[in-house]
């Protein structure tokens, strides 16, 4: 997927790519909201590693700009624990997460379309009904940008991060 001089590629099983996000995993600015800690090269690894396989559950972009690696964008079908949480009934629901790791290329409209690639990607290829993205409260700039992507806030909600706190999260959604 391209758009100008934005590229999006299948996440590769090698140790540039696991090193580049090994790198971004040590941003606070990045982990806290997307991982809320640190990672390993190993734990990246153990991470990615089946999300870069053909047919993976959650299929894992690299963003590029310039051909250089600033971030990644992944999708997985919404499944039926996080349907009830999310309170939806319609099928065929993806969900997106985004990060860009190059934090001097935030704000310039990269992770808006990069967002919008995957969106017409999963409602044209996918048939996606709908699509849901689910940034921390506090995320502010996040939650800004994916409203700029066409996402509305549908209510917010509490539950478990990564690390097993809770916290509350905005639920967004995107209609075909």
């Amino acid at each position: 997927m391209k758009d100008g001089r934005i590229k999006i590629r299948l996440l590769c099983d090698n140790d540039e790519d696991y090193k580049t996000l090994e790198n971004w995993y040590q941003k606070e600015e990045i982990y806290k909201h997307f991982e809320q800690r640190k990672l390993t090269y190993k734990e990246v690894k153990n991470k990615y590693l089946p999300r870069t396989k053909e047919n993976a559950e959650i299929p894992v972009f690299m963003i590029e700009y310039e051909n250089q690696p600033i971030g990644i964008i992944q999708y997985q079908l919404v499944n039926p624990e996080n349907k009830r949480l999310y309170n939806i009934t319609t099928n065929n629901c993806y969900e997106i997460d985004i990060f860009l790791g190059e934090l001097k290329l935030h704000n310039k409209g990269i992770g808006r379309k990069s967002i919008n690639l995957l969106s017409k990607y999963l409602f044209n290829e996918k048939q996606a009904k709908l699509l849901i993205m689910c940034p921390l409260k506090e995320n502010i700039v996040g939650i800004k940008c994916y409203e700029h992507c066409g996402f509305k806030i549908e209510r917010y909600f509490k539950t478990e991060n990564t690390i097993g706190k809770m916290q509350e999260y905005t639920l967004m959604i995107k209609v075909r």
